[in-house]
């Protein structure tokens, strides 16, 4: 048996609560390394078109 639940219910209410909350943390850590990559890429775009860097942003 997966889980110690009494019954069905509370077995997939325990098997969410223990793997909804890391599978959101590694999309977030997806979607924050991914933003990153992007603002990386439009400076190093900037910087190679000799445009200044765009600051207030």
């Amino acid at each position: 048996m997966l889980l110690a639940g009494g019954n069905g219910f509370i077995e997939v209410v325990i098997f969410l609560s223990s793997t909804v909350p890391v599978i959101g943390l590694i999309w977030f850590a997806w979607w924050f390394l991914r933003a990153g990559k992007r603002h990386d890429e439009r400076e190093r775009a900037a910087r190679e078109a000799g445009r200044p860097l765009d600051t207030d942003r």
